[in-house]
């Protein structure tokens, strides 16, 4: 709830960020930073960001139907 009341539903902040990132790689390729250098980068930075979530990523026993509803009520909360 507290992300929708700070940024809607994440769609907006999404596409900031990506045109962010975007503007970031134009800046970076008109000072002659060969396109695959950027491209790596990424892939480095997503491995990173990957490793960080999966850090903070908490189990669920899918045998347990309350914290199943639990998990879907918090996912779904902001869409119905």
């Amino acid at each position: 709830h507290a992300q929708d009341v700070e940024a809607g539903d994440g769609t907006t902040s999404v596409v900031v960020i990506a045109g962010s990132l975007l503007g970031a790689c134009l800046n970076l390729l008109n000072r002659g930073i060969h396109p695959t250098k950027i491209s790596d980068a990424f892939q480095i930075a997503r491995n990173e960001a990957d490793k960080i979530i999966t850090g903070m990523a908490v189990g669920i026993d899918l045998g347990n139907r309350e914290a199943l509803v639990n998990s879907a009520t918090t996912s779904l909360a902001s869409k119905v």
